[in-house]
């Protein structure tokens, strides 16, 4: 049965490729200078210069200042706080790059992976600002600082799930720019990917609505939305809670070396629906 609904999906795909060509253009295009426009310059440097913090003392710093609070509130590995503020600057996927590095260095287990990544679904501040156009400066700043403090109660929630702590001494981290580089661009290079084939399943199926294109890709669905200001407060919670199936492959995709069990995760995202949508029917009704 499963076979079946692949070959059938495959050829429902393949037809509509054919004859929507100038639409898969199009959709193909649109991911393009999504990434070029906005992913790439805002994504591209912070990756570099998080494999730099890396090799300073910049992590060791924030884990054994803001980090040990961090420990004892939210039950994670201190070192989460390096990802929970590079990701606020930059949002996602490059939370799962900044959890890889740790992983990568032994600085952190796959339990405290899923833990941290779980109270980490951040978006760049400055992307906010350039896919809402239509909303004003109040709803902008609700938007971004709604949704790091639901992840913060995500945090919370999750308190009880266990971590193993390490004491084992950390190595030392060696920075070179070239790899650093190589790196950035095989992970843009997989996000390009994920964009466009998104954008393109969007365009061919003919998909208008906000939500249902949001659901494939989140910025293309938030750009879509020409409704009241109330609404589209309501559709982009919705969006940013889930992320959309492009961030998701995206992240699994970064994190594909490591066999993370994601439960956690999208239990997550059914609490950060619930809390965003009673956090913007607060703003909404008092503020707006």
């Amino acid at each position: 049965m499963k076979n079946i609904l692949k070959n059938t999906l495959f050829l429902l795909l393949l037809f509509l490729c054919l004859v929507r060509r100038p639409d898969l253009i199009d959709g193909v295009i649109s991911g393009i200078n999504l990434w070029q426009k906005c992913l790439f310059p805002s994504i591209f440097p912070l990756l570099i210069l998080s494999d730099f913090a890396l090799s300073t003392g910049v992590i060791e710093l924030l884990s054994n200042s803001i980090g040990i609070f961090f420990k004892k509130i939210f039950n994670v590995p201190k070192e989460a706080i390096y990802v929970i503020f590079m990701s606020f600057f930059t949002g996602c996927p490059s939370n799962a790059k900044y959890i890889k590095d740790l992983l990568d260095n032994e600085i952190i287990d796959e339990a405290g992976a899923i833990k941290i990544l779980s109270m980490a679904q951040l978006y760049n501040p400055n992307l906010i600002f350039t896919i809402t156009p239509f909303l004003n400066l109040e709803c902008k700043l609700f938007i971004i600082i709604g949704n790091l403090c639901i992840n913060l109660i995500i945090g919370l929630f999750n308190r009880k799930f266990p971590v193993v702590y390490s004491d084992k001494k950390k190595r030392k981290i060696s920075f070179s720019l070239t790899n650093s580089m190589s790196n950035a661009v095989y992970t843009l290079l997989g996000i390009l990917g994920s964009i466009v084939t998104f954008s393109a399943i969007a365009a061919i199926l003919k998909i208008n609505h906000p939500l249902f294109i949001g659901i494939l890709e989140i910025t293309n669905g938030i750009n879509k939305i020409s409704d009241s200001v109330a609404a589209s407060l309501f559709m982009i919670a919705i969006l940013l809670s889930f992320g959309g199936l492009s961030i998701l492959y995206q992240i699994k995709g970064i994190l594909k070396e490591y066999k993370l069990d994601y439960t956690l995760y999208y239990k997550s995202r059914i609490i950060h629906l619930v809390l965003f949508l009673i956090f913007t029917l607060i703003f909404v009704r008092y503020f707006l």
